[in-house]
């Protein structure tokens, strides 16, 4: 049997390169499997983005979405809360890791559709604090601040 060299070492090229893409399409599948069963809050990504957040102070201030919306604490009893209260870079208090203070405050993770919503309450549930993380384009991000208060 009689073949063209050059022809037949294209179409194997081509055979051996659609084998290739199909089996790497899989395998991508397979992860994206695993993962949409893995809450955002425990994925890899997550973890990491979260752990650097807390440490690094300027990973933080460039993984903010400022002006941040979210709420201040009221400061006594006849406040009110500012329905246009935004978070301004420059008075950013940096953010760090989480302390449970020996058992006083409690946290709380939750996954919705690309957001993290991390709750931290005291032991009776009075003062909270809730932060809202997304996956934007940019990666994990700040996008919501509530500040310690009782609310």
């Amino acid at each position: 049997m009689r073949y063209k060299k050059p022809k037949f070492i294209l179409i194997m090229l081509l055979v051996l390169g659609s084998l290739h893409f199909m089996s790497c399409k899989n395998k991508a599948a397979s992860v994206q499997t695993e993962d949409e069963n893995t809450p955002l809050f425990e994925s890899k990504s997550f973890r990491t983005f979260y752990d650097r957040f807390a440490t690094d102070s300027v990973y933080q201030m460039q993984h903010i979405v400022f002006p941040l919306e979210g709420v201040r604490a009221l400061t006594d009893s006849l406040s009110q809360y500012d329905p246009n209260f935004k978070w301004e870079a420059d008075t950013w208090k940096i953010h760090g890791p989480f302390d449970d203070m020996d058992g006083t405050f409690n946290r709380e993770f939750i996954s919705m559709k690309g957001i993290v919503i991390e709750k931290i309450s005291d032991r009776s549930g009075s003062f909270t604090m809730e932060r809202r993380f997304g996956l934007l384009s940019s990666g994990w991000n700040l996008i919501y601040y509530r500040e310690m208060g009782k609310y």
